[in-house]
């Protein structure tokens, strides 16, 4: 009996080692380049990008074409935190509170000579600027000083192009 046994156990750890899968990776990357080009062609202010974040994974992209639009870019970074981008030509409060739910204020803080208000929250941290009558919240999971660094890492990839 035992070795009757010994032959079924060895046979499904056979079975087990042949048909093992690593499990996928489930984070889901998208791509950037149609969403950036429709934005940036649609869009009334400057688009902004995270520039140089070393592992930082792109899992959402969009144009909204809302009223107000909106750009927005959701990442995951190596240490499987999130950080988002969004940003609208306007000023409305409304979407100043949704970028900062369960969030208070800090000091605002000086990031390349541009003031950002702060905020602070439980799991949660956010930077928002209001400027020419665009807003740009970048919030995340990050601890702040990550969080200011991807603020002051935002730039134009693209530029609009020039009509004859």
């Amino acid at each position: 009996m035992v070795r009757s046994l010994a032959v079924v156990i060895a046979a499904v750890v056979v079975i087990l080692l042949l048909t093992h899968r690593a499990s996928p990776d489930p984070v889901r990357e998208v791509d950037i380049t149609s969403p950036l080009t429709v934005a940036t062609m649609s869009a009334s202010f400057p688009v902004l990008v995270p520039q140089g974040q070393e592992g930082y994974r792109l899992t959402s992209a969009r144009w909204q074409t809302s009223k107000p639009p909106v750009w927005h870019l959701g990442y995951v970074t190596p240490d499987t935190k999130y950080v988002q981008l969004e940003q609208s030509a306007t000023t409305n409060l409304k979407f100043v509170q949704d970028q900062l739910t369960g969030t208070t204020p800090l000091q605002a803080t000086q990031i390349k000579g541009m003031s950002w208000q702060a905020y602070a929250g439980t799991g949660k941290n956010a930077l928002v600027r209001t400027a020419d009558g665009v807003t740009t919240a970048v919030t995340g999971t990050v601890p702040m000083p990550e969080l200011i660094e991807v603020a002051g890492s935002l730039a134009t990839q693209m530029k609009k192009p020039q009509l004859r």
